[in-house]
């Protein structure tokens, strides 16, 4: 049999262990009852609800975002259709693309005057015309190069340096007239692609010969022309009807001595 003296050993501890798990489980309930535990708790909480309310947030703003970007994507889709179809039927004044670009059509009395142009848009066409193979990387060029001359000015005058008929057209519409802004001249004989351009311009515009004087892409004629418009005082009217608002100004330049003579 276990000793007496083991026996209170034994009873002492029993008794430790005890009062030690009550004072433990007393103060676990204090502390869950004081106003620090339960001020950090609520703030947990408070925290832990404001990050779900934030990801909820964020995952509407995507759907919203997402759902805008498709919709506007179909909206763009239709419009492109709508456009190539009216081209297709030749309804909005618009013909058969030619080379990559379209023919404008404008109304001249109750007769349709078709009005040959070249785009301003760059870009690389998949094809140049359905059924046909897509153009060369030259051709790419040349058609980059044309997008970005015609972006220089309004008016652009395709011009060689020794080709009278040019000089003439260059003499009325940078010489007798003040353009604001100034014409754009390209001499084709001097640049690098002049070639590949006029014959660009030839397919687009239906000129094959130089000055070609162009008016936002589309072609008004060549010296001929211009010399007609000059000496019967359409110019101007001409120059602002096509131009619209991009020319900011158009008038015949004064000479001297007609500003003397007024003087006096």
């Amino acid at each position: 049999m276990p000793s007496q003296r083991r026996m209170r050993v034994f009873g002492l501890l029993v008794v430790l262990t005890v009062v030690i798990t009550l004072y433990m489980t007393r103060s676990a309930r204090q502390t869950r009852n004081s106003d620090f535990y339960l001020r950090t708790q609520e703030a947990l909480q408070s925290r832990e609800y404001q990050e779900a309310a934030k990801q909820r947030d964020e995952a509407d703003v995507h759907s919203r975002l997402k759902a805008a970007e498709e919709a506007a994507k179909k909206s763009a889709d239709e419009k492109g259709q709508k456009f190539f179809d009216s081209v297709g039927s030749g309804g909005s004044g618009v013909e058969k693309p030619i080379g990559g670009r379209y023919l404008m059509k404008e109304q001249d009395g109750d007769e349709k005057k078709v009005v040959q142009g070249v785009a301003t848009v760059g870009g690389r066409p998949r094809d140049k015309v359905a059924n046909k193979e897509p153009e060369s990387d030259e051709d790419h060029e040349v058609e980059v190069e044309l997008n970005a001359i015609l972006k220089k000015s309004p008016i652009i005058i395709f011009s060689k340096t020794y080709c009278p008929h040019s000089k003439k057209a260059k003499h009325i519409l940078l010489d007798k007239y003040r353009i604001v802004p100034a014409p754009y001249v390209v001499e084709l004989d001097e640049h690098p692609l002049g070639l590949k351009l006029q014959e660009k311009l030839a397919d687009s515009t239906g000129r094959k010969t130089v000055p070609n004087i162009l008016i936002l892409g589309r072609s008004i004629g060549g010296g001929d022309q211009i010399q007609e418009l000059d000496e019967t005082d359409k110019l101007i009217d001409t120059v602002k009807s096509m131009a619209s608002a991009r020319v900011i100004e158009a008038e015949r330049r004064r000479i001297q001595s007609e500003m003397r003579r007024r003087r006096v």
